[in-house]
């Protein structure tokens, strides 16, 4: 077991654990009884459960109160093992093996090394955000009028035009704009050979070797599916008519007079147009409502916190920080244990 996998072990034996009738302090950094957030500390009493004793551990005893409840939290999978009575004493012989591993664990003091104190409040904030916000934003909070609302804002997402797919070679007017006409109709005559249409491969050595258009060229000359707006915005009418004009994929047009070079355009795909209705994506916006809900109701609560904790920051010491790129420190590799801790609102309740 990797030391960072251990210390969290700790952690959640140091909240969960129902062995040891003592007071539990957790402390803060360096161990000392402090925290490296002024003012926090972890008095965790850990008491026994219900129900008649199934094990004595030390001083403290395992009840079939503790057994139900840590069974119950299970998946319906893992709760089917467990039966007969050799795997319901596999399971005590688990849970027992659980709770002397935390003593000796806590007995050595691990309870106050740093990094556990970190994982612990990584384990209550998660209790806080879930007892905060389960149950607080529901479903049924996102209204018809609202989702309607919704829709009528964007109706753009849910209803798009015809898209077609395209590549081109572009060669720009430049100086001598008879010239670069003729380099255009050069690329055109290659790029129209019936025996090269379906080699995609020949297209894009034409426009590494023609085209003038730096983006397009980076892509082979791939500019994605636009719309017939979205094509006349960026190349021209000219362009757009020319596009729209070839009736199978891999036809090439001839060369296009465009806003700024002349163009060669192979039509490479085709999108239908999509018009999709209210009751269509009705349950779409209700969670998408939702969610925002939630984030909103969360960034408010946080909002509220930082005035009543009084936060200041100080962004301009941040560039002290050294980024090392080169290697992920010891035991970290599993990332930093805040990860997703702090920053975000829980995901709703199943």
């Amino acid at each position: 077991m990797r030391s960072q996998d251990l210390l969290l072990a700790v952690a959640a034996a140091a909240l969960l654990s129902a062995c040891a009738p003592k007071e539990v302090t957790v402390g803060g950094a360096g161990g000392q009884g402090g925290s490296s957030t002024p003012g926090l500390q972890f008095d965790v009493k850990l008491k026994a459960g219900q129900g008649e004793t199934v094990a004595d551990v030390g001083d403290s005893k395992l009840t079939l109160g503790d057994l139900q409840g840590r069974l119950d939290r299970q998946s319906p999978f893992v709760r089917a093992r467990y039966q007969s009575q050799d795997k319901r004493e596999e399971f005590l012989d688990n849970q027992v093996r659980f709770e002397v591993l935390a003593l000796e664990a806590m007995d050595r003091g691990l309870h106050q090394d740093p990094e556990v104190a970190e994982a612990v409040k990584k384990i209550i904030v998660q209790k806080l955000t879930r007892d905060e916000f389960d149950g607080k934003v529901k479903l049924s909070d996102v209204t018809e009028a609202e989702m309607e609302a919704y829709f009528n804002q964007h109706t753009d997402e849910y209803n798009k035009p015809e898209m077609l797919r395209s590549s081109i070679i572009k060669v720009n007017f430049g100086d001598d704009k008879a010239a670069a006409k003729k380099k255009a109709e050069e690329a055109q005559k290659f790029a129209s050979n019936p025996k090269n249409l379906e080699d995609r491969a020949h297209f894009k050595n034409l426009v590494t070797r023609y085209s003038d258009d730096m983006e397009s060229k980076r892509m082979g000359g791939d500019i994605r599916y636009l719309s017939a707006d979205e094509v006349a915005t960026a190349y021209g009418p000219a362009v757009r008519d020319a596009l729209w004009a070839l009736a199978k994929i891999n036809d090439v047009s001839g060369v296009v007079e465009g806003q700024d070079g002349f163009y060669v355009v192979k039509k490479t795909g085709r999108r239908k147009p999509i018009t999709r209705t209210f009751d269509q994506v009705k349950n779409q916006i209700r969670n998408l409502l939702y969610r925002e809900k939630r984030t909103a109701a969360f960034d408010d609560f946080i909002g509220n916190l930082r005035k009543k904790f009084k936060v200041t920051t100080y962004p301009d010491k941040l560039k002290q920080l050294v980024v090392n790129t080169d290697a992920m420190p010891a035991g970290m590799e599993g990332g930093d244990p805040h990860d997703g801790a702090f920053g975000h609102p829980p995901p709703p309740a199943p």
